[in-house]
């Protein structure tokens, strides 16, 4: 069986994906001051870790939503042992089973370039309040990337298309948000250079190894895709709110 970058995610039990990982996602959350008792939407919510820190620290009715298998469970296991009642749901991002304006918030990490982009962000838009806020982050391409590069890239991840910063800012757009924000901008590079291994932890080389050959093959062909292209990678760290 061939194993795609999201099986092996799934399947290696890595809890923090996205650039920045778990340090960042606390830091964004802090900053805009959620408030006990929002509804918010996990799109993308892998194994559970943030979905976790929403419902335990900010006191938020929290939905997560992933539709690998994999990830349900993990989830599942984490939330059980954590005894949270988070809601989670195995569902598509493009096809979201909630009714409209449902979330105060939605929280998208690294989870929506994995999908048809224009569909996932018209489904938040739709399930999102009025004065509800999106919040993600998403691997964006630089203006350095070659077409041969991008290409490789696609084929990794198994993506549609590569976004730029202006690209994002405009399918949000055309979502329906009148207003983007980019609240962090970044290369691999520059995150690798501030990397901090005192607030880091993810998952370490030696956890790596105790995994099956195939998720290790995965998750080391993505580090070495991320080294070659680290100044042409990077990402961002957007809101957009759901105007009346």
């Amino acid at each position: 069986m061939t194993l795609t970058y999201q099986d092996a995610l799934a399947y290696g039990g890595i809890a923090e994906a996205h650039p920045g990982g778990h340090v960042l996602t606390k830091k964004i959350l802090k900053s805009e001051k959620i408030i006990p008792g929002a509804k918010v939407l996990d799109a993308g919510c892998g194994t559970g870790l943030t979905s976790l820190y929403v419902a335990k620290e900010l006191k938020c009715t929290v939905y997560a939503v992933d539709k690998h298998p994999q990830m349900i469970q993990q989830a599942t296991k984490r939330c059980k042992k954590e005894k949270l009642p988070i809601n989670i749901v195995e569902a598509s991002l493009e096809n979201l089973p909630f009714e409209d304006e449902s979330f105060d918030w939605i929280i998208a990490e690294s989870s929506t370039v994995f999908t048809s982009v224009s569909k996932s962000l018209a489904e938040y838009f739709r399930v999102l309040t009025p004065n509800g806020s999106l919040l993600c982050i998403e691997m964006t391409k630089e203006d350095s990337l070659t077409k041969n590069e991008e290409d490789r890239i696609k084929k990794f991840y198994n993506i549609e298309k590569m976004f730029s910063e202006k690209d994002w800012i405009r399918a949000i757009q055309q979502a329906g948000f009148h207003k983007v924000d980019v609240l962090k901008s970044k290369t691999i590079l520059q995150e690798l250079q501030e990397y901090d291994m005192n607030e880091d932890k993810g998952t370490t080389s030696s956890q790596v190894k105790k995994m099956d050959r195939k998720v290790q093959n995965v998750l080391l062909d993505h580090s070495q895709l991320l080294l070659d292209y680290a100044e042409d990678l990077g990402y961002r760290v957007m809101k957009a709110t759901k105007m009346e």
